[in-house]
């Protein structure tokens, strides 16, 4: 089996080329053909995934978080070529929510004796993109914004953190009207999500009823509201129980 390493050399605290060396090792200790492409750029991972399908892989194994594994998702669309992915990005939160694991060595042993999923994908229209795990706007879409511009060096929530504060002290609504499947919601909302995933922001558990094999997708709308009861219910998301929130709802709808 010919596979290729897609590697993030910039996710998380800039492990992915030890990482990737790791995963290269075990796959090729497991009989697998291993190639490694670094990216160089933004969206660079699409462009690496669809040169790899083009070229005969067999599987295309993303090294790095979520941004990755969504650009390389974009590049195989449609040309029937499976991925995977060792997690070493900052948040890593679609990997948990499928039970891979967070150590590169492990992930990789997972690819090796491990068998492949379909698993649903959704689709900005508007953009010409697909998603994976969620997408957002408001609130938590300027919070994404501002950690990709700075530079981390810690993983998981710890990275997020002083991002979350940032933004608070600026926030403002952001009136929308929403339209899921036919119900329309009118408001100022804090945010407004779309979930395949159940989490992001490293392990924010935004849509605690998301699945990602059900054709459907979660709309998840929050009310503009103040900053010390948003960030008294960041530890209800943590725990998934933000739903009951007088300022929260969810909906499904058609993928």
């Amino acid at each position: 089996m010919r596979v290729r390493l897609i590697v993030n050399a910039q996710g998380g605290r800039r492990t992915g080329a030890a990482a990737s060396r790791m995963a290269a090792d075990i796959l090729r200790g497991g009989g697998r053909q291993v190639e490694v492409a670094p990216t160089e750029a933004p969206g660079h991972a699409a462009e690496l995934a669809r040169t790899a399908a083009s070229e005969g892989c067999d599987l295309v194994v993303g090294v790095g978080g979520d941004g990755t594994l969504s650009e390389m998702l974009n590049g195989l669309v449609g040309t029937g070529i499976p991925c995977g992915i060792i997690p070493c990005g900052t948040g890593n939160d679609f990997a948990r929510f499928v039970g891979i694991n967070c150590d590169a060595s492990q992930a990789a042993r997972q690819i090796l004796n491990g068998s492949s999923t379909p698993v649903d994908l959704g689709h900005l229209v508007s953009h010409s993109r697909y998603f994976i795990n969620t997408v957002g706007v408001g609130f938590d879409a300027r919070v994404a914004e501002r950690i990709n511009r700075r530079r981390r060096i810690s993983r998981g929530l710890v990275a997020y953190v002083p991002t979350i504060v940032a933004e608070l002290l600026r926030h403002s609504p952001l009136p929308a009207l929403v339209d899921v499947d036919g119900q329309r919601f009118e408001d100022e909302w804090l945010l407004v999500a779309v979930a395949n995933g159940n989490a992001y922001g490293a392990g924010l558990n935004i849509a605690p009823q998301a699945r990602c094999d059900d054709g459907l997708l979660d709309v998840v709308l929050v009310q503009h509201t103040g900053r010390l009861d948003v960030l008294r219910s960041l530890r209800l998301v943590m725990r998934g129980e933000h739903e009951r929130h007088a300022r929260a709802g969810r909906w499904g709808c058609a993928g």
